[in-house]
């Protein structure tokens, strides 16, 4: 490697160094389901708009529903993890607080998603 690659490269980390890891980790998260997301609305846009809005929806609420975490490093994670975690270790408290906060963002994506179809239902009604 070249001196001035080397001193770039450097430079680099130490700038990083000033960052936290909490946030350099909550943004790799976020970039990573934005990504993934994406994705998934690419595919289901082939299938019928009912069940594609729904399993997006579904999808949504896996990856990005908070929970806290616990022990020494407590932080906001997301609530699939605690679930899975709940499950190999048989804890169901743990189970059922993130299931409910998962199912919770799906019934309130389903609730506002009725309503927008509604409300776009009623919009094109008016303009005819």
């Amino acid at each position: 490697m070249r001196e001035d690659q080397a001193g770039v490269l450097n430079q680099l980390l130490s700038s990083l160094d000033a960052i936290p890891e909490e946030i350099i980790a909550l943004t790799a998260y976020g970039v990573g389901a934005l990504i993934a997301l994406w994705c998934w609305w690419r595919l289901m846009r082939r299938l019928p708009t009912t069940f594609g809005a729904i399993s997006w929806l579904v999808v949504f609420a896996i990856l990005l529903t908070p929970t806290v975490s616990e022990g020494p490093n407590a932080s906001v994670a997301p609530a699939i993890f605690g679930l899975l975690f709940g499950v190999l270790t048989k804890d169901s408290p743990l189970i059922w607080s993130n299931l409910s906060l998962i199912l919770f963002v799906v019934g309130l994506g389903l609730v506002i998603g009725y309503c927008w179809s509604k409300y776009s239902t009623n919009k094109s009604m008016r303009s005819i």
